[in-house]
């Protein structure tokens, strides 16, 4: 097996477990960071967290992790002669969603923290925020293999999640308006800004940031491989 695929599979293997501990914690809301009631407030706990696109964009990019994995050994094997394309855009979709998640986290929310800024990255937000995010884009640009054939149109494969999740988050929104006005409690991003007009402005914004950074990653994962 080439050096390459060892650490790739490695790296892999090191995003579905950091997911799946980050992912049991929540659920049962076991801190291992912190216990003081401030920082609750602020970490998503149970399975009602999975309304929020960071979790699910890490549940998803931990599973996928994982089914690369097996696709990468088979490969080592030689019962496969490469891994299929539909792999590589979900692994860009991925990757994708989790280095939008890490941005979000850290342009959006973090002013709105102030100086608690660093609750942000305790606890699972520490794995789901930053560790895993950055492993993604590491193993997608220096270790996706056999990407040639993902073209630039390819690229907005990229957008998928988020727009899923748009459909559903402003779905909701309009499901509980208030007299014509969307409720925070529905609204847990603050993206419309108590406007429901405003969806017209961040749902668009929100997908070309989303495709940018997709672009992003294709064009860093092509400039490797083409120096191979």
């Amino acid at each position: 097996m080439k050096k390459k695929a060892i650490v790739s599979i490695i790296l892999n293997t090191l995003i579905f477990v950091l997911v799946s501990f980050a992912t049991i914690s929540m659920i049962f809301n076991f801190n291992i960071m912190s216990r003081s009631e401030e920082v609750r407030a602020f970490t998503a706990a149970n399975l009602s967290a999975f309304k929020y696109y960071t979790v699910d964009s890490n549940v998803f990019g931990g599973l996928l992790a994982l089914v690369y994995i097996f696709f990468e050994i088979a490969l080592a094997k030689g019962k496969i002669t490469r891994l299929p394309k539909l792999l590589h855009l979900l692994r860009l979709a991925a990757a994708t969603g989790l280095t939008l998640t890490m941005l979000v986290t850290a342009f959006f929310l973090i002013p709105q923290f102030g100086e608690n800024w660093a609750i942000l990255y305790i606890d699972n937000n520490f794995f789901f925020h930053l560790t895993v995010p950055l492993l993604s884009i590491i193993t997608f640009i220096f270790f996706e293999p056999d990407t040639d054939d993902i073209s630039l149109k390819d690229s907005l494969f990229g957008i998928i999640t988020m727009a899923i999740y748009a459909v559903f988050y402003t779905i909701n929104i309009i499901a509980h308006l208030n007299s014509g006005n969307p409720l925070k409690d529905y609204d847990w991003y603050g993206f419309l800004g108590g406007n429901i007009s405003n969806a017209l402005i961040a749902v668009p914004a929100m997908l070309l940031i989303t495709w940018l950074i997709s672009l992003g990653l294709w064009i860093g994962n092509r400039k490797i491989n083409l120096k191979k």
